[in-house]
Formats: C-alpha cells, sequence, structure tokens
C-alpha cells in the first residue's frame, strides 16, 4: 500500500498518466535528449526492454515519420498512435535476436540504442546489481552488432563499484562516455544512465565481448 500511494504522489507518474504515456520512463530519454541529442529525425532506434513503452513513445516522436523504433520485450508494448514503431516480443538473450532485429531493417545498422531494462528486485542490492550487469553485457553484445558506425547506446545502470569495469570496457568503443542521473528517476534510487556516443564499429560484433 505504500508503494502505490508513493507512486500516486509521484509527479512523474502523475504527469505520464496525465499526459497519456505509457510510464515515466519517457521523461528520463526527454532529459537525456535534452542534453545530447542521441535521437535525430530519421534514426532507427532499437529499444531493449521497451515495455510498458514510455521511452518507445518519445523515440518514435524523435525519429519522426522517416524513422523507425524497434521495440523488444517479452511484455505488452503499449504504442498506439505511432505507425513508425515495431514491436518484437523476444527475451533480450533470445538467441539470434540481433539477426531478426537486422532483417526488421533490411539489413541497415541501427543509429541509437536504448534500454531502460533491470532485474526485479529481490532486496539484495548486491545481486541487483549483479543481475544488472548480465542486463547490460547482453544489449552490449546486441548492441555492437546492430549500431552504426558513430552510433549512440543509451542505458539504465546502477550506482556500485562493480560497474566502473564495465564502463571502461565499453567506453573504448566510444568517442564519448557520459553519466547522468535524470531528475525523473526515482528519489532515493541508485539509478543513473550510461551514454555512449559515436560508436567506433569494427566490424560485426565491435572488440568486446
Amino acid at each position: 500500500m505504500n508503494w502505490l500511494q508513493s507512486r500516486r504522489e509521484d509527479p512523474y507518474y502523475r504527469m505520464a498518466k496525465e499526459m497519456g504515456l505509457p510510464s515515466r520512463a519517457a521523461f528520463k530519454l526527454v532529459e537525456i535528449q535534452s542534453r545530447w541529442r542521441v535521437i535525430k529525425r530519421g534514426d532507427y532506434v532499437l529499444d531493449l526492454g521497451a515495455a510498458p513503452g514510455g521511452m518507445t513513445a518519445v523515440a518514435a516522436r524523435e525519429a519522426g515519420e522517416k524513422g523507425l523504433v524497434v521495440a523488444v520485450d517479452l511484455a505488452d508494448v503499449k504504442v498506439g498512435g505511432y505507425e513508425n514503431v515495431k514491436v518484437v516480443k523476444r527475451d533480450v538473450f533470445s538467441e539470434g535476436l540481433e539477426y531478426e532485429l537486422m532483417g526488421l531493417t533490411s539489413g541497415r545498422f541501427f543509429d541509437v540504442v536504448i534500454s531502460d531494462l533491470s532485474p526485479k528486485h529481490i532486496g539484495d542490492f548486491d545481486l541487483l546489481v549483479l543481475q544488472q550487469l548480465d542486463l547490460l553485457k547482453q544489449v552490449r553484445h546486441i548492441a555492437f552488432k546492430t549500431l552504426r558506425r558513430g552510433g549512440n547506446l543509451v542505458m539504465k545502470s546502477f550506482e556500485h563499484p562493480e560497474m566502473r569495469r564495465y564502463e571502461r570496457e565499453t567506453s573504448r568503443m566510444f568517442y564519448k562516455f557520459e553519466r547522468f542521473v535524470p531528475r525523473s528517476s526515482p528519489r532515493g534510487s541508485a539509478e543513473f544512465f550510461q551514454i555512449y556516443l559515436g560508436f567506433r564499429r569494427r566490424g560485426l560484433g565491435g572488440g568486446v565481448p
């Protein structure tokens, strides 16, 4: 009951409801977009862990009618009204997913990969971080096979010393790396976003496993 009351009192949750957005996650991408403009008109965007569709809606709006957003999640993605969105109901660990995704773009690499993926919280923060690292490594794996040279990668993460090695490994493959805590992130959480700009593509799969 306390959690439900807290969510109802959250201004971003209320704004999302009032604006007809699927979730408060939309505002996180709005903030990131206002600072770095990671998505441009006509871009092809891959949204991993898209449900319920908050970031998908923002990405679709920013990419415009000449762009495309491919939203991947096992749960339902609510993106009614956006004709430039394709939904793939798959787990991000599904074998061969990257090839299916490239098929949807007729072989064109994505300009941007975004991910709001996170594991279900079970109360053990260290375990949560390890599970998040597994998700981040899978997002990186998919991104390095589907992202064009010069493309951008945006991923939700959690503050923890274990993340630093991952950041160092991943940032080697990009021209610029930023860490960002949106105002719309849950109050008191350890959430932040890793923002990688300008992919140094080195053939299929990049240079980090």
